[in-house]
């Protein structure tokens, strides 16, 4: 260990303990730090060390003292050297000659810069150590951030679907009720044609008709089936995601005539819902039917679209 003291000592031209230290810091990582000095510097450093000190003579500077710190420097550039190291300024000439460290003096400041760099290369490793930690905690959080986000998509894409699922079957429980209510309004007419018919036959006067009962809340707030309907109002319901929207996918209203074709109906859908794709299916869900190629050229009145329909919008 003697080696790296007078190392770097050497390389720092004797100028003190920082200055030593500085340089074994910059270098700690330099293969050749171990390496032994090599012989001529050697030399002339421990014939420097073997000569005494010699006393001043007639007053001559010997060497260069810093009054702000009391370090002595054996030549000027040593001393220029503290002063960039350290930012003194206030510098005096010297009768006294710098002496050379014994063994034990080397001893004692390698001991110094080992126990030196030994704490601060302990601190670095404490520091890099807290860094990892500190990125740890980050790669976590940025990824349990990432699974709440696509948990909150899920729910939100499972929620769209139960409700879509939902109006669906309100939608298809009304249609079937309006078909029920229609069937028994068709019994009752035949009933009382028939009726008028055979009381004709019999030469009978045909019974009265007493004033229609009121129709409940239910029925009157449903249309009627008509044969001679000229417009169809028609309600489109995606069952698809559209681009553009936010949200659940809204219901397309829109009236048609009764002999418009089932084209001018996706004419409409590709104009009002752009993001819906080219390539989609309409239906009816109750009673079930799927609309083909082979119905584009249908009216409306032909599929039994008329006066008014559901139609279920699916890829």
């Amino acid at each position: 260990m003697l080696g790296i003291i007078d190392k770097a000592l050497q390389a720092t031209n004797n100028a003190g303990l920082t200055q030593a230290l500085d340089w074994l810091d910059a270098n700690k990582d330099s293969p050749t730090l171990d390496e032994p000095l090599e012989a001529a510097p050697a030399a002339a450093e421990s014939s420097a060390a073997a000569e005494p000190s010699a006393p001043a003579s007639d007053g001559q500077a010997q060497s260069l003292v810093c009054n702000e710190c009391q370090k002595q420097f054996k030549n000027e550039e040593l001393a220029q050297y503290h002063a960039v190291k350290s930012g003194h300024t206030d510098f005096a000439q010297s009768t006294e000659a710098v002496k050379p460290m014994s063994e034990e003096e080397k001893q004692q400041k390698l001991a110094e810069l080992q126990a030196r760099i030994s704490a601060k290369r302990q601190r670095r490793a404490e520091e890099e150590k807290e860094e990892q930690r500190k990125n740890e905690l980050l790669r976590r959080k940025a990824g349990q951030d990432h699974a709440e986000q696509q948990e909150r998509l899920k729910e939100q894409q499972v929620k769209r679907e139960l409700d879509l699922q939902r109006r669906q079957k309100e939608d298809d429980k009304r249609a079937e009720q309006r078909i029920k209510q229609q069937i028994e309004q068709d019994k009752r007419d035949r009933a009382a044609r028939l009726a008028k018919e055979k009381a004709e036959r019999d030469g009978e006067q045909a019974p009265q008709q007493g004033e229609p009962s009121a129709p409940s809340m239910l029925q009157a707030g449903l249309p009627r089936i008509s044969t001679s309907a000229t417009q169809t109002r028609l309600q489109i319901r995606p069952m698809v995601k559209i681009k553009g929207q936010d949200g659940p996918p809204r219901p397309l209203t829109g009236v048609f005539e009764a002999d418009q074709t089932l084209k001018d109906v996706i004419k409409h859908i590709r104009k009002e819902l752009p993001g819906v794709g080219h390539h989609f299916k309409l239906s009816t869900s109750f009673p079930r039917k799927d609309f083909g190629s082979q119905d584009e050229g249908k009216s409306l009145k032909e599929l039994g679209l008329v006066p008014n329909a559901a139609l279920i919008l699916t890829e």
